[in-house]
């Protein structure tokens, strides 16, 4: 009976200790949110979502394992593979970020041109730069988006840091003098900030040699005026290739021949310049939304990246597209949300594609189209927001309308024109009676418009319309006018088993 009142003692001892140690570390985990609010508000160490490994297969499921950011100036490739073992995880407010050192090919160094002057052989090992893939995650609308960061310190600041490697994207030394570079993962700069002990003194952003001019207008009292210069960013690059060479004793061998490469991007660097009532001039240091001892990045418009087309970038990638090519598409894009159907139509295919992108190229002498084969858009250099709209349906429909895809191409093409129809109808006047002049002899056009009176924009039958009706509108109408201008039935079969209003299945979606 002792016995097993001593086995029944030790049971609650034991399940007392393990609530206690349940307890403890239940309190030690909120113990770091409240460090993340009391110090410098970044926590090192392990990560509650965005873990290496998760971040990990986040990469390998979205993107290439070669890394390959390009210099608009100079068109010099630097590739660079992520060295994931030493991968760093780290957060702050709501985002938790992963670090992944790049090895860059040829042992590149980066650096300003005053080090590349100043450096002695003897001063190698103080010569380094920072270059990491960041991958961050918003906890808030678990978005993950990643990019390629460069930190670069001045001469000075090497030469006496001696934890230049504990910089990051979420922290900066306190003393930090250099720039910070955010690149995109297959493309040009995307901007940049230039330290001074630690305070930001000014922007960075590309430029080129021919941009290469100083601001010289005249100050004005009470204003503040950009002053901009330009610097070149340089790099060491041991860019080796396989010779051949006649030995005098030996013959032909075959050696290794090494020459160094230089320049790497032109930068635009601006200062604002503040003059006050009475005419004396300051440099203004913007306030860093994560000034906590020398803290940049994270969510803040100081200090981080800053994606200058960000719809865009969400959901397209095209490492040879220019930045006119993205500031356009992004103009589309912005002018397409700023309707009911065109938002509902982006913010899908946001969360459809899930954080991975599909490529999208800009074509002079062919027509737009979406190739589900491929996954791409091809959209014509002078196409309107309407066309990408099109592309953009036609590639929901790609996920959408999977059961019913074969065979039911012109079905597809008809459910597209509609939804194009309807976004033309929400554009201002002067545009819709622009497109209507554009198409007022295309069959199409005159179908679709007439379509658009039998079904609304949620894809449903308009008030004394019913299945039959439209049935018959479709097949004697819709169909006969899409084959007159080329919907041959080789290349846009119909499919009869979709009936009625089970042809916008898609546009209903998009009005939930």
């Amino acid at each position: 009976m002792k016995k097993e009142r001593v086995k029944c003692r030790i049971c609650y001892f034991g399940g007392f200790l393990a609530i206690c140690l349940i307890l403890y570390s239940c309190l030690k985990d909120e113990s770091d949110w409240d460090l993340q609010k009391t110090s410098n508000g970044v926590i090192k160490g392990k990560n509650r979502e965005l873990s290496l490994d998760a971040a990990l297969s986040w990469y390998e499921a979205n993107q290439t394992p070669v890394v390959a950011t390009r210099s608009v100036d100079t068109k010099f490739e630097l590739l660079s593979k992520l060295h994931w073992k030493k991968g760093l995880e780290s957060r702050k407010e709501k985002f938790e970020v992963v670090e992944v050192p790049l090895l860059n090919k040829g042992g590149a160094v980066l650096m300003d041109s005053e080090t590349m002057e100043k450096y002695k052989e003897t001063e190698l090992g103080k010569i380094r730069n920072i270059s990491r893939m960041v991958i961050i995650k918003n906890l808030e609308t678990g978005e993950i988006i990643n990019f390629v960061m460069h930190i670069i310190g001045t001469y000075e600041y090497l030469m006496t840091a001696k934890h230049f490697e504990e910089n990051s994207y979420l922290y900066r030394d306190p003393h930090f003098s250099g720039s910070v570079y955010f690149y995109e993962p297959e493309g040009s700069l995307v901007n940049g900030w230039k330290y001074e002990d630690g305070k930001i003194v000014a922007t960075i952003k590309q430029g080129t040699e021919e941009g290469l001019q100083m601001q010289t207008e005249a100050a004005s009292r009470g204003f503040t005026v950009h002053v901009c210069h330009f610097e070149n960013i340089l790099v060491e690059y041991n860019d080796c290739n396989p010779t051949v060479y006649q030995d005098p004793e030996y013959g032909l061998e075959i050696g290794i021949e090494c020459r160094k490469k230089t320049k790497w991007e032109t930068v635009e660097v601006c200062e604002d310049i503040y003059y006050d009532e009475s005419g004396n001039s300051q440099t203004w240091y913007p306030e860093d939304n994560n000034n906590h001892n020398g803290g940049g990045g994270g969510g803040s418009t100081n200090g981080g990246y800053i994606p200058q087309t960000p719809k865009a970038k969400a959901i397209f990638r095209n490492s040879k597209m220019t930045e006119n090519n993205w500031l356009a598409l992004e103009k589309m894009l912005n002018k397409m949300t700023g309707t009911s159907i065109g938002n509902a139509l982006y913010n899908k295919l946001v969360e459809t594609l899930s954080s991975k992108t599909i490529i999208l190229e800009f074509v002079e002498n062919s027509n737009s189209l979406f190739d589900p084969s491929l996954s791409t858009i091809k959209l014509r250099t002078d196409a309107s927001s309407g066309v990408l709209f099109h592309e953009m349906f036609h590639l929901l429909q790609s996920y959408t309308e999977q059961q019913t895809w074969n065979g039911s191409a012109l079905n597809r093409d008809v459910q597209a024109h509609l939804a194009q129809q309807i976004y033309i109808n929400s554009l201002p006047e002067s545009e819709r009676i622009w497109w209507r002049k554009k198409s007022k002899k295309d069959t199409r056009w005159i179908v679709t418009r007439s379509l658009a009176k039998c079904i609304d924009e949620n894809g449903e039958l308009r008030q004394g319309i019913d299945e039959g009706e439209l049935q018959e509108i479709l097949e004697n109408k819709v169909i006969k006018s899409f084959r007159k201008v080329g919907y041959t039935e080789n290349n846009y079969p119909w499919l009869d088993i979709r009936k009625g209003t089970s042809n916008f299945n898609t546009i209903k979606i998009l009005s939930k």
